[in-house]
């Protein structure tokens, strides 16, 4: 049987590694032989100590250190611990976009690269000065999460590429409290103030507006729970899961209309141009006002997130497969 071993950065608590997490968690009860390697920065180090020293060899068994996870939240999924990498066709590397920089190192092994976002991996590509040719070697799979990464790994000459989404955790636990809020991703950098978009949101609107930051996900849960709106004015690397975590909690979700927004189905009135931001307030105020209307028409939308975890079933088998 060959041994698929999963890098995941040790400690990250994100939708990426959460991600990894269930691919190990469908490998194993779909019977193969999924192994987790959480990784550290020093261990790219001594990689490249060795790959530099002809210390990567084919056939040659690489001992690993076998770190414990440290994120209550993935103890749901199920996983074992690689404890040593054997450099030959019968084991399988699963990279995430960021760590596409260490096939070199694993080039006697089969690669998948999951291509969980594009903008984040980009920076890494540049600052590491991969040499692209090795991304279109035929050993190497590369699995997309959304539309957006597989035009983008067309774009980079890519032949051999699969669907591989994910799906969203806390389907089930999607209590509904009485509605009246507003929620607005606060998480991460974007070109707007939310703070001030938030402000004028609550002034317009006379709606509670929940910055969502530095949240537990029960937290996320319920301010989800209680906004008829959920707002993300992110750039959109990947299909991020907040927003579907929003749309089966019942918002009706408005997005910024670049990046892999548009792999989330929404009506077209949900979308907005970065230079449309004023726009937003708007609408808002249409949807507080006529939100059973509104929801109606996020119900494609709701289903997509509804399937997904049947269709993540199926796509962690056919990428089994194409391994095999």
């Amino acid at each position: 049987m060959k041994q698929i071993i999963i890098l995941i950065p040790h400690t990250a608590k994100t939708g990426g590694p959460e991600a990894l997490h269930q691919l190990s968690d469908a490998l194993i009860r779909q019977g193969h032989d999924a192994r987790i390697w959480y990784v550290i920065p020093s261990d790219r180090h001594v990689l490249q100590d060795l790959f530099q020293n002809n210390g990567l060899l084919p056939n040659t068994g690489l001992a690993l250190t076998p770190r414990p996870n440290t994120v209550p939240d993935y103890d749901k999924y199920q996983t074992r611990l690689a404890e040593q990498i054997v450099l030959n066709r019968d084991t399988c590397i699963v990279f995430p976009e960021t760590y596409v920089d260490w096939l070199p190192f694993f080039q006697h092994c089969q690669s998948v690269v999951w291509w969980l976002s594009v903008d984040n991996a980009l920076g890494y590509m540049s600052i590491k000065g991969l040499n692209l040719n090795i991304m279109r070697f035929n050993r190497v799979l590369h699995a997309y999460q959304s539309s957006y990464a597989k035009a983008f790994i067309t774009a980079l000459g890519c032949k051999r590429m699969l669907p591989l989404s994910d799906y969203t955790p806390g389907n089930t636990d999607t209590e509904i409290f009485e509605k009246t809020d507003i929620a607005i991703n606060a998480n991460h950098k974007v070109l707007f103030d939310v703070g001030v978009i938030a402000a004028r949101l609550e002034r317009e609107t006379g709606a509670r507006v929940h910055q969502i930051q530095g949240m537990s996900r029960e937290q996320v849960y319920e301010a989800l729970g209680r906004s008829k709106i959920f707002i993300d004015l992110g750039n959109f690397p990947g299909k991020d899961r907040l927003a579907r975590e929003a749309l089966i909690r019942q918002c009706c979700v408005f997005v910024m209309d670049v990046g892999a927004a548009r792999d989330y189905l929404l009506p077209e009135e949900f979308y907005f141009a970065p230079d449309e931001v004023n726009q937003v307030f708007t609408a808002a105020k249409e949807v507080m006002e006529r939100y059973p209307f509104y929801l109606a028409l996020c119900h494609e939308a709701r289903l997509a997130v509804a399937r997904e975890r049947m269709v993540f079933e199926r796509e962690v088998a056919g990428v089994a497969g194409s391994i095999a």
